[in-house]
């Protein structure tokens, strides 16, 4: 028998899955004369056992996870046009449990050799829960109020709060946000989609001289903007902005451990990001596409990301294409990582793309990629120093009646070490319901800073799936992997998918 133990907060999350569940459930009840609805489900459970490449701790984990999801559409009826305004529902939340975690690692203590501050055996998320509304005032607007995504050029984000959009008649359409960005420790929430280089949670358990540089999640008031091009005949471009502010305590003074007096502390209401960004595509059908964007940090005054692609179609079946980009790391406002050496790195690749009689797929990049170490920094003048490394990837599959088969081969060599390798994949599916599969892989890597940690790792993955009815699939698979460094390492997981409609 598997015991979780759950605080209040735990049970009143999962009293809060249960009760959106029954409100899933009456609504498409209530609605279900003229909504189309849409459940979907997917239960995985896995077991894995590791050891650190030191040696210890060693882990052995059981974790089950359940997501659950609901979209009502169609609200407005079956008989409304296209250009009528409708109306969507769409909510999916998430709940993950941990069966092998130890007590110490996530309840505070006095000693907290093995404590992980942040770390819960049972956390419950809102992956996205919102009212989408399109079309309204002759489709010149449309708006979503409720957690939900923002994609453009500035990246992948999510927040709390509401998002409008006014489609212009003169080709363009204006975007506008505002809410709190969804931050770790606050109530069915992920730190997935905050800036890096800050360690925020729920303090609510810990006393204030644990862990000082472990921060209290506090709203963090946001806002955007976008302008972007539409139904150009062959130019679209976006031009965005958006600012994120941190509320709340964060630490100033220095955590050497020398003093017991409690840090130094900020309470005031502080930039923890604000970005402009822009991206523009060029489509010439048929025959050639320019893609290409830049993301400026205005917090600390330099341009993050600068990437540009182009490709030409020299037939239905070749694409050949050229990418380059510019990643320079920035981190959240409070971090102290901002005053430190920032080292951009660059990559540029030619590539080719090609389909083979239909059923083969053959894809083949190589390039070269450069470190430039020191080159980004807001207190130093040290000098730059660059490392570059040799890139080279090869992809083939091939498609038949029932299946696939394939191999991927990879290679990366220079300045910094190498990484050689590769993996032959197939599946099958024996008959309509049931598949198998597996993929075996070998690769090879040095570390020139710790030769001591070059290796050689052999895998493989043998798996199956079943279709055990119209709306639902079992998945199960079996992995192992082994190399001199971390020994032995096995992993189970078992899946299931049910979508109902």
């Amino acid at each position: 028998m598997v015991r979780i133990e759950m605080d209040g907060r735990h049970r009143a999350l999962l009293a809060l899955l249960g009760v959106v569940s029954s409100c899933a459930v009456l609504t498409f009840s209530r609605l279900a004369y003229c909504a189309n609805a849409e459940v979907t489900a997917t239960t995985a459970a896995q077991g894995y056992s590791l050891r650190s490449p030191w040696g210890d701790p060693v882990l052995s984990r059981r974790r089950f996870m359940q997501t659950v999801g609901l979209t009502v559409s169609a609200i407005e009826g079956d008989d409304a046009k296209e250009t009528d305004p409708h109306y969507t529902v769409r909510i999916r939340l998430r709940f993950e449990s941990d069966f092998g975690l130890r007590w110490g690692e996530y309840r505070a203590v006095s000693s907290p050799s093995s404590y992980v501050p942040g770390l819960s055996q049972s956390p419950v998320d809102l992956m996205y829960g919102y009212l989408d509304a399109r079309n309204l005032a002759n489709g010149l607007l449309s708006f979503r109020l409720g957690r939900q995504y923002v994609i453009d050029s500035l990246g992948w984000w999510s927040f709390d709060g509401a998002w409008g959009r006014i489609d212009l008649p003169v080709h363009l359409a204006i975007e506008a946000y505002g809410g709190f960005e969804q931050r770790s420790g606050m109530l069915l929430s992920t730190p997935r989609y905050e800036r890096d280089g800050v360690w925020r949670g729920d303090r609510m358990s810990m006393e204030a001289k644990y862990y000082p540089e472990f921060l209290s999640a506090s709203l963090a008031p946001a806002w955007g903007t976008n302008l972007e091009t539409v139904d150009l005949p062959v130019l679209h471009a976006r031009v965005g902005y958006r600012k994120v502010w941190n509320t709340g305590s964060a630490v100033t003074s220095s955590l050497d451990g020398s003093s017991t007096a409690l840090p130094q502390t900020i309470d005031s209401t502080r930039v923890s990001s604000e970005r402009f960004g822009a991206s523009a595509d060029l489509e010439l059908k048929d025959t050639a596409s320019l893609r290409g964007g830049a993301v400026y940090d205005i917090y600390s005054s330099l341009f993050s990301s600068v990437y540009g692609s182009f490709d030409v179609f020299p037939s239905k079946t070749v694409t050949l294409g050229l990418d380059a980009d510019r990643i320079v790391p920035v981190f959240d406002g409070d971090s102290i990582w901002n005053w430190f050496v920032r080292d951009p790195m660059s990559t540029g690749l030619a590539r080719a793309d090609v389909t083979w009689l239909g059923k083969i797929d053959s894809s083949a990049s190589f390039g070269l990629r450069s470190v430039d170490v020191g080159a980004e920094s807001s207190n130093t003048t040290s000098g730059i120093g660059r490392k570059t490394d040799y890139l080279g990837r090869l992809h083939s599959r091939y498609r038949f009646d029932k299946g696939q088969c394939g191999i991927s081969l990879a290679g990366d060599k220079g300045d910094r070490g190498r990484r050689l390798g590769g993996d032959l994949h197939a599946g099958r599916w024996v008959d309509e319901n049931f598949q198998v599969s597996g993929r075996v892989s070998l690769y090879d890597w040095r570390d020139d800073l710790r030769t001591e940690r070059s290796a050689t790792s052999f895998g493989y993955v043998l798996g199956g799936a079943f279709r055990s009815g119209p709306a639902s699939t079992v998945m199960l698979e079996w992995e192992h992997d082994t190399n001199r460094l971390v020994g032995q390492r096995y992993r189970v997981l078992a899946m299931l998918q049910v979508v109902l409609k």
